[in-house]
């Protein structure tokens, strides 16, 4: 029973595989720190909404521009040499915000730093990540250990967000000032970036790209795709990912961080606290995925399960006490995350194998694209209208999406579905 109960939670893998899950886990854990500990770090050097929403945008900037690599020219570079590159420069760019404090300098930098402010992943890292993930496993494996990817990522998120108290220990042992504790978290944050250089390095040959196995009448027989099947599915999902994505980068997680720390003038202890908590739910609400996938389908747990996130979330900006926001917060934490291994093993399983590494790139390229301008817009939104503006309008984006979804891939089944 033991082994069948972890059957289900790890699938079987090769070493391509449990490598990207050990890179991913120590990004994640850089992730997960910096996408809350930016939204207080802007604060404590005088930022306002606007140029918060500035830097925040120009990290979306170079996700985008990594995603546009790798849908180009991904495969042909090499998924290792690509990927062992961007961990190269995520460090570096732990490095460089460590040693500047002015608004133009952190946007130069945030372009080429392979970071997020969102929580998740938007870099090329997910890409790849996803094309050398989706070849490992079997049909039926295939949202499993996309759950699995997720989970560990949320695990050492989950402790990264609890790292942003950090600074106030710095402070109280070394006598730092507070900008100067805050500049040292970065120096950490460079040498768990550098370490995925070393993760990365170990893929085998069998992670690149393979020719094509199959004969075109093997495919998932899509007829609801139209002329031209994998071109059209890519390009379909890459927009509806993109509408997605823009209601999303209204309210990313530094933004959420800045609106808890602005509206209700938490400290970064109590920061910390809340996101850490939500980690951990977002780990429940992931290990549901697979379970309520097999049960109503893949896209139909995307679908439903953002419908009430997004509710939740309007109810937390129009709430005045501080207790109910975080209830309604939490409450979206628990129910967030479901569409995020079925949204991947969907795309990965909808389109033939030789098309997997475009197909992550464009539809990540799109999400990144569309997040790279809204937090910008947000602080904009945020300044002139209200605090909780963006949030509410990001969500009922959101719910938009839902529905354009469900009506066009409701009918469309990933292979196991079948």
């Amino acid at each position: 029973m033991l082994a069948r109960a972890r059957a289900r939670i790890v699938p079987p893998m090769n070493r391509d595989g449990r490598v990207v899950m050990a890179a991913a886990a120590l990004r994640s854990l850089d992730y997960g720190f910096l996408s809350v500990f930016l939204g207080v770090y802007v604060v404590v050097l005088g930022f306002s909404e606007l140029e918060a929403g500035l830097v925040f945008s120009a990290i979306m900037a170079g996700g985008s521009l990594s995603n546009a690599i790798a849908s180009w020219r991904g495969d042909s570079i090499g998924r290792r040499r690509m990927l062992v590159v961007m961990a190269v420069l995520m460090g570096f760019g732990g490095v460089m915000y460590a040693l500047t404090s002015s608004v133009a300098a952190m946007m130069a930098i945030s372009v080429f730093a392979m970071t997020t402010s969102t929580g998740g992943d938007r870099t090329a890292f997910l890409s790849l990540d996803m094309a050398v993930l989706a070849q490992t496993a079997q049909d039926r494996h295939r949202t499993t250990l996309f759950t699995l990817y997720n989970v560990v990522g949320r695990g050492t998120k989950a402790i990264g967000a609890l790292m942003i108290a950090s600074p106030v220990v710095i402070q109280a042992w070394f006598g730092l000032d507070e900008v100067a504790s805050f500049k040292a978290m970065f120096w950490a944050y460079a040498v768990v970036a550098f370490a995925g250089v070393a993760v990365y390095s170990l893929l085998t040959p069998n992670a690149e790209a393979a020719p094509s196995t199959r004969p075109t009448n093997d495919q998932p027989e899509n007829d609801d795709l139209g002329p031209g099947s994998a071109r059209s599915t890519m390009w379909r999902l890459a927009a509806l990912f993109s509408l997605d994505a823009f209601g999303g980068g209204l309210k990313v997680s530094a933004f959420l961080s800045f609106w808890f720390t602005t509206k209700f003038d938490l400290s970064i202890e109590t920061i910390a606290a809340v996101f850490f908590v939500g980690q951990m739910l977002n780990i429940i609400s992931l290990l549901s995925a697979t379970p309520l996938a097999n049960r109503i389908g893949l896209v139909a747990t995307m679908v439903f399960t953002q419908a009430v996130a997004n509710v939740v979330m309007i109810l937390m900006a129009l709430s005045g006490n501080l207790w109910m926001a975080i209830t309604f917060f939490m409450m979206r934490e628990l129910t967030n995350e479901m569409d995020i291994p079925t949204r991947q093993s969907y795309s990965m399983a909808i389109v033939p194998p030789e098309a997997r590494t475009a197909t992550a790139g464009v539809t990540n390229l799109g999400r990144t694209l569309a997040q790279t301008i809204t937090p910008g817009v947000a602080g904009l939104i945020a300044q002139t209208v209200t605090l909780g503006a963006p949030i509410i309008l990001g969500s009922v984006i959101k719910l938009v999406y839902n529905g354009l979804l469900y009506g066009m891939f409701g009918n469309v089944k990933a292979p196991e579905e079948e």
